[in-house]
């Protein structure tokens, strides 16, 4: 198994290599092989599917023009993923010059997102009910892995910030979880 994984890595550097030589078929490849996963982290983070598919989109066409730059160091998705996110961070921007979670706060509890107790529980609905810079920072901490630096790089918060608003979504996800359920929290 272990040598499969490094002979698909190898196999993916190739195809890297040969879309940074020019290759539009190596890059249409790269897109086939990432485009899933990609959509579905804009769309964990985005919310909505036109601006997920707008910013899939746009992170092909940006990493299109810089993949002479990408030196490999890292796999190609990871690398794209990046793109993505700060095109998507520089969105929330426009939308809202800063993102603290008081006003964040505000703007969930008065959405009045209830669930009744027969539903199932959804967890994606739940997620995407947390406001817009606890939602970024849950999706690429506990759902993509990135780490606190990372993120405040990335959002251009402080570290502190970014673990409080991990929390925060945190503490909203179980709420929601709790009320679905009807449960008393403990």
């Amino acid at each position: 198994m272990f040598k499969n994984k490094q002979n698909q890595q190898t196999e993916c550097a190739r195809i890297v290599q040969e879309a940074i030589d020019g290759s539009t078929s190596a890059f249409e490849q790269l897109y086939r092989q990432t485009h899933r996963r990609l959509l579905m982290y804009c769309w964990r983070i985005a919310k909505n599917e036109s601006l997920a598919e707008e910013l899939l989109q746009e992170s092909y066409i940006k990493a299109w023009q810089a993949l002479p730059e990408f030196r490999m160091d890292s796999q190609f998705y990871t690398w794209l993923r990046t793109i993505a996110s700060r095109l998507l961070i520089d969105r929330l921007r426009l939308k809202s010059e800063k993102v603290w979670l008081n006003q964040a706060d505000l703007d969930f509890e008065q959405s009045g997102y209830t669930q009744s107790i027969g539903e199932s529980i959804d967890l994606e609905r739940q997620i995407g009910m947390l406001p817009d810079g606890a939602r970024s920072v849950f999706v690429m901490h506990d759902i993509e892995g990135y780490s606190h630096r990372e993120i405040s790089k990335m959002m251009n918060i402080a570290e502190g910030t970014s673990k409080a608003q991990l929390t925060r979504a945190r503490q909203l996800v179980r709420k929601q979880l709790v009320a679905s359920t009807g449960e008393k929290e403990g």
